[in-house]
């Protein structure tokens, strides 16, 4: 939204006009044929904010032949949508700081890029460590 705005288009017409917003980062995908059952670092959960989460059983790949001993072994998304409601329409129209968008975001129920890497990392999809690595700027 902010960029939308930073390029010259008028918040009525963002406001107006935008559906929804999705933002996508690719993870490196642990290696199904070396994973292994991993307690992730206490730091690990903190830094991703998943509170509550101790001895919580995660993956991670131990490295193979198959992966080449990286332990990952293709890529797959993590996702945030932000559907536009009513709220946001206003904010965006008012030009409000992009804390608040977020904010009202939050609120109306959004994932963002963490969670739903903590879902894949929950489903042994990936690991916490790729999900801080995309996401570190996003926090």
């Amino acid at each position: 939204i902010t960029r939308l705005q930073d390029m010259g288009v008028e918040p009525y017409l963002v406001a107006s006009v935008l559906e929804g917003v999705l933002a996508q980062r690719l993870v490196r995908r642990i290696c199904a044929t070396c994973r292994v059952s991993d307690t992730p670092p206490a730091a690990d959960l903190s830094a991703l904010g998943i509170a509550g989460a101790d001895g919580t059983h995660l993956y991670r790949g131990s490295g193979c032949d198959e992966c080449r001993g990286t332990g990952y072994r293709g890529r797959t998304g993590i996702y945030e949508l932000f559907p536009i409601s009513e709220d946001a329409r206003s904010l965006i129209l008012r030009r409000a700081p992009t804390r608040d968008i977020r904010r009202a975001a939050l609120e109306a129920g959004m994932v963002t890029l963490r969670l739903d890497g903590w879902a894949k990392a929950c489903a042994g999809v990936t690991t916490i460590e790729e999900v801080l690595r995309v996401t570190q700027e996003d926090a």
